[in-house]
């Protein structure tokens, strides 16, 4: 019984102790220890300036000859003989096929097909023995003096098409090297099927390697940004919904809003919220919040 009472009386004592700190003025109360000691994050950061953004499209296409020219027999018949095979040089005159259309009873007489231009084989769609008409193509005849890519550009591209853009080429039977090319016709209309445009694309010097009937790979620019603040996609964070950023400002990191444009291979255009000569925080951000110091350790 007696040490209940001693514990009561030590309770209560306490507990005046500490009403009487609460009703001292704060300027005498005791002041606890407080812990000074604040993190600091080491980032990396790099210097904003005006630089260029370059748009492209990715696309895929076919070299095929500038003019191409399909052959027709003057008769019906049946395909005879073709005296070409695909690739072939021809010259305008020489006999390329001919064609029999006689028919039981007849007098038989080969009608002969001549090429009506010079230039290469591109296709010979038709094999001997096969029954034609006057509008059955026995083949495809290309010029020689030069060659034009053709491709299909998704609708959602073709505000962005005209004629006169660059583009870089790329061709699986030459690895390790690009040639120039340009933009030399545009379609008028998108097919309704495919959603696509054609476009066709000259290069910009003959290479005797290029052969009709090659795949190409093609890098179409577009629309240049200039004069833009770019920063790397990485460094964007999102609060609220809202993209953001952070830059140094003295010790500390300070979170800015921006409106961002366009993003090209994980750059993106900021049209608003950042100047040039703002340090923006490239790496690190996932760990920081508005006003922490930092510790810049190299540029990006």
């Amino acid at each position: 019984m007696k040490m209940i009472i001693q514990r009561v009386v030590l309770i209560i004592i306490v507990c005046c102790v500490v009403v009487g700190i609460k009703m001292l003025p704060k300027q005498a109360r005791p002041k606890m220890p407080e812990n000074k000691e604040e993190s600091v994050y080491s980032v990396k950061s790099q210097k904003l300036v005006k630089t260029s953004l370059q748009e492209y499209i990715s696309l895929n296409g076919n070299i095929q000859s500038n003019n191409t020219i399909s052959v027709y027999p003057d008769i019906a018949g049946k395909v005879k003989s073709v005296m070409v095979t695909l690739g072939s040089n021809v010259k305008r005159g020489q006999m390329i096929a001919t064609i029999d259309p006689s028919v039981p009873g007849s007098v038989y007489a080969e009608s002969p097909v001549y090429a009506p231009i010079s230039g290469k084989i591109t296709s010979l769609p038709l094999t001997t023995g096969t029954s034609v008409s006057t509008s059955s193509a026995i083949a495809q005849i290309g010029t020689v003096n030069g060659l034009q890519i053709k491709a299909q550009v998704n609708e959602r591209d073709v505000v962005v098409l005209k004629n006169g853009l660059e583009a870089d080429i790329s061709l699986v039977a030459i690895t390790g090297e690009t040639f120039k090319a340009h933009v030399n016709k545009v379609s008028p209309i998108v097919d309704e099927t495919s959603r696509t445009k054609e476009i066709y694309l000259l290069f910009d010097t003959e290479d005797s390697r290029i052969n009709a009937g090659m795949y190409a790979k093609i890098k179409l620019y577009t629309t240049l940004h200039e004069n833009a603040i770019v920063i790397p996609y990485d460094s964007v964070v999102f609060v609220d919904g809202k993209s953001c950023v952070y830059v140094v400002e003295g010790e500390n990191a300070k979170l800015k809003t921006i409106e961002l444009g366009v993003i090209v291979d994980g750059q993106a255009v900021v049209e608003s919220g950042l100047e040039e000569g703002d340090e923006l925080i490239t790496t690190g951000v996932s760990a920081l919040d508005d006003g922490v110091k930092v510790h810049v350790v190299g540029g990006k």
